[in-house]
């Protein structure tokens, strides 16, 4: 089936991409499942199913991005996973001022106030991709006492109280704050889509995958 959604997320992934975005319908518009916003990933025959990076890394987040979808792969929390035949392509742009009326209103995100959530925890959620609206991000390469030789970009804001600070894996958002660090000065308003990780020691990580304004 010929599906189109706004790309909100072209993030690193196991040396390939995670895409993932908000089904959209023929005008353009945002499709809603259960009164929020529908989630839609592509995944690919890898074994995480990244997206090849040569597949991928043509488009930028707010890309409206088309599809054939062939079918549901559909994985516990991550609920929005779909199988595609190749090409992806790009038929449009999505105004970034159309995201605000689909920013997550929960207070908790993914359940809890914490950067993870426990492997045994994780059959209770029934989505793993939101899109959040803050208004300052400050974004640190940070380098821990564990990984000296790699140095980890952390986005830190606040949403409903709590501070977060989680990884930052939007590749053409790291580079412009790398090449201008001022890149967000008087933004009054930062999109960030938020997605879980795979398993790792026992946690899924909650990851910035997109950052957009």
């Amino acid at each position: 089936m010929l599906t189109r959604f706004v790309c909100l997320a072209n993030s690193l992934k196991e040396g390939g991409r995670c895409i993932a975005g908000i089904e959209l319908d023929e005008q353009h518009q945002p499709v809603f499942f259960q009164e929020r916003p529908k989630w839609i990933r592509p995944v690919w025959t890898t074994e995480h199913g990244e997206i090849p990076l040569h597949m991928a890394i043509a488009f930028d987040t707010l890309d409206i991005l088309e599809m054939n979808v062939t079918g549901s792969k559909a994985d516990g929390y991550q609920s929005e996973n779909v199988s595609f035949e190749s090409p992806l392509r790009k038929v449009g742009t999505f105004d970034v001022k159309g995201l605000e009326a689909f920013c997550d209103d929960r207070i908790n995100l993914f359940g809890n106030h914490g950067k993870a959530i426990a492997i045994d925890k994780i059959g209770a959620l029934d989505h793993s991709l939101v899109l959040l609206g803050v208004n300052h991000l400050h974004v640190e390469n940070r380098i821990s006492e564990n990984r000296r030789n790699k140095p980890q970009i952390r986005a830190c804001f606040e949403h409903h109280g709590t501070m977060y600070d989680l990884p930052l894996t939007d590749p053409i958002f790291r580079e412009k704050i790398i090449e201008n660090p001022d890149e967000l000065a008087h933004r009054e308003r930062i999109y960030l889509c938020v997605s879980i990780g795979i398993a790792w020691e026992g946690w899924h990580y909650k990851l910035v995958a997109g950052v957009f304004y």
